[in-house]
């Protein structure tokens, strides 16, 4: 559990991992220089499972996440935010899968957002094929929610970029697909906590810097694909994976015609399963439609035309994408 002036839901948090109905564990608290009281509380804790680490300067996330994995002994890793809660049978469920599925090197879970509104389930690919394919846009497996079978990524040699100050969890999982399976289970046992404070809401609203930090991995992908790395196209990518709006129609054509190219691409190199990344090429063009839709129904008329017609049909997306359009809707 990496924290950093955390002490508001830290007592919460704790008290979610140390109620697991899987008590063989050790809790590694990395304090990463905070300035509020959180070291107090977690030594407040008199649970012989918890170990606290402090670095002695603050050394941002991925660091403090690649001290996790250089300090931790056992056989699973698991990650916590010092906000977040997790269900009590979380550990429980995810040994027991990764116990019976000895192919897998990450298995992750779905997770409920929760502190802004009416709590919300967010779903992520359950299959490893369109887990790994999906990692072309962003990141398929949720960090907060993964356990890690630690000898497959110390085989790998895999540590988090400290480069990067937010997606160093979507660069590590682009790098881990290439080197083994991935999973996620189809249920909510991680409840997120919405936070001002958090990293990415900080850089949200800061486009060019979230760019460079995605071009880190995007030129990964790039080569991954054989696809040349231009502006331009790291442009055309970032926005078509971002939640920016389209509001011009030559820009939204462009896109679906970037989109059909990266599917031509693969059927050339056949990195991906092709099956698997048409899917998830079809599901980020109805994203685009459906950041497009401020420009009215001709562009769900569109998507109607050029969707893939191999995949089945989803009559409830048909609709909302329907809605969006006849209403002009503006936002994501």
């Amino acid at each position: 559990m990496p924290v950093y002036n955390g002490e508001k839901h830290l007592v919460e948090a704790i008290e979610s991992v140390l109620n697991q109905s899987f008590g063989n564990f050790e809790l590694i608290i990395i304090d990463d220089a905070s300035t509020d009281q959180s070291v107090e509380i977690i030594r407040s804790f008199a649970d012989a499972r918890i170990r606290l680490l402090q670095n002695e300067q603050n050394s941002g996330v991925a660091a403090t996440r690649n001290r996790g994995l250089q300090e931790a002994k056992g056989e699973y890793l698991v990650w916590m935010d010092c906000d977040d809660i997790i269900d009590t049978k979380k550990f429980e469920i995810q040994v027991n899968f990764l116990n019976q599925n000895p192919e897998i090197g990450i298995c992750g879970t779905w997770l409920t957002r929760f502190g802004e509104g009416r709590p919300r389930l967010s779903k992520s690919p359950t299959d490893p094929e369109i887990i790994k394919a999906s990692l072309i846009f962003n990141p398929s497996v949720w960090n907060a929610t993964a356990m890690f079978r630690m000898d497959k990524i110390k085989n790998a040699n895999l540590s988090y970029d400290t480069r990067l100050k937010v997606a160093e969890d979507y660069n590590f999982y682009f790098d881990a697909s290439h080197h083994f399976p991935m999973k996620n289970i189809a249920k909510s046992l991680y409840h997120y906590r919405a936070s001002d404070s958090s990293i990415m809401k900080k850089f949200g609203d800061q486009e060019d810097k979230m760019l460079k930090f995605y071009q880190i991995i995007y030129t990964k992908v790039f080569d991954a694909l054989a696809i040349e790395k231009t502006e331009e196209n790291f442009l055309k990518h970032r926005k078509i994976a971002s939640t920016q709006l389209y509001d011009n129609w030559k820009e939204f054509k462009i896109a679906h015609h970037w989109l059909l190219s990266l599917i031509g691409q693969n059927e050339k190199i056949q990195l991906y399963d092709q099956k698997a990344f048409e899917i998830v090429i079809n599901d980020a063009f109805f994203f685009l439609c459906k950041k497009s839709s401020q420009m009215g129904l001709k562009i769900f008329f569109y998507y109607i035309k050029h969707r893939n017609k191999s995949l089945p049909k989803d009559y409830n997306l048909f609709l909302r994408l329907f809605i969006r359009c006849l209403i002009l809707y503006k936002k994501f």
